[in-house]
């Protein structure tokens, strides 16, 4: 045998890099919420009563995770309104959250009015929200184009419309991740909101 002294097998293991990350970008953060639906937008225009459940379970989700909505609306599927209202919360909300438009459906313009402000591209939150999704919906999750991205140092994503989408969506990928994720896209610095910790 070598006269070699001990390995790193004997000593405890660095905590990984994505753990180390996860520690230091523990912030509270600020949220937008659209909720993309011409027809609840139209009916709300008339003054009609609406019934915005996946709204509502969003902000319950975020709260209950310890951060705050400081923007709610709902939008048409308008490239242009849909672009406006990003705009406009950028500069207030560390992550922007729009619910609905993400389909097949010809009026589906929320991905077309988004993804082309992205300054970076997160593909594996649309693969992993796919891949979760079979297990609930079938193969009907091809028809999701669910995406997410940054917009300078603002993580927007677009999930699709349902109560269940946007519980899966919430529960399982973005609120698990969302303060590492927003750390990473302000590169490496903590978010507009952040309070000094926990």
């Amino acid at each position: 045998m070598s006269g070699e002294q001990g390995t790193s097998l004997s000593q405890e293991p660095h905590p990984r890099s994505v753990d180390r990350h996860r520690r230091a970008a523990r912030a509270r953060l600020s949220f937008a919420v659209f909720v993309v639906s011409s027809s609840r937008y139209e009916a709300r225009s008339k003054g009609e009563e609406i019934e915005d459940a996946s709204g509502d379970l969003a902000v319950r989700l975020i709260s209950s995770a310890g951060h705050e909505v400081k923007v709610r609306d709902i939008l048409p599927d308008s490239i242009e309104r849909i672009r406006s209202a990003l705009e406009s919360a950028r500069s207030r909300v560390d992550v922007v959250l729009f619910i609905g438009g993400s389909g097949l459906h010809p009026q589906d313009v929320t991905v077309e009015a988004v993804r082309p402000l992205f300054s970076k591209e997160l593909p594996g939150f649309g693969e992993l929200f796919r891949f979760l999704s079979y297990d609930q919906i079938g193969p009907a999750a091809i028809l999701s184009r669910a995406t997410a991205g940054a917009v300078g140092g603002v993580v927007v994503f677009c999930i699709p419309g349902s109560p269940d989408a946007v519980r899966l969506a919430l529960e399982k990928l973005i609120l698990p991740e969302v303060e590492h994720t927003v750390w990473v896209a302000r590169g490496y610095r903590h978010a507009r909101s952040h309070g000094g910790g926990w």
